[in-house]
């Protein structure tokens, strides 16, 4: 079942969830107020990343000690293509926001 998969690694899920969010959303807030659309783009991008590492935590303390397929087949909440389709999306938001906001100064 998949909510007995987030009692694994609960502080490292937290912690990514926190990260991404407090982040991003002050980068959404800050982007929308001064109408900046790559910050905004910027803060989506870490909230995708927050949602990632509550569905994928990153654990590096048991990523040597098992394969990486059994790991993530234990903790992952989720199909494989759900997320590979957020990671692709999390990269070019993220790609995005910063080219907008550092090379084309919008």
């Amino acid at each position: 079942m998949a909510t007995s998969k987030f009692s694994h690694y609960t502080a490292s899920r937290l912690f990514w969830f926190l990260f991404g969010t407090i982040l991003g959303g002050a980068g959404v807030w800050s982007g929308l107020r001064q109408g900046l659309i790559g910050e905004t783009m910027i803060g989506l991008g870490l909230i995708l990343l927050g949602i990632q590492g509550l569905l994928r935590p990153v654990v590096l303390s048991r990523a040597g000690k098992i394969g990486k397929e059994e790991m993530t087949r234990e903790v992952s909440i989720g199909s494989d293509t759900l997320h590979g389709a957020l990671s692709l999306v999390m990269a070019a938001t993220l790609v995005v926001g910063f080219v907008m906001k550092y090379l084309v100064k919008v």
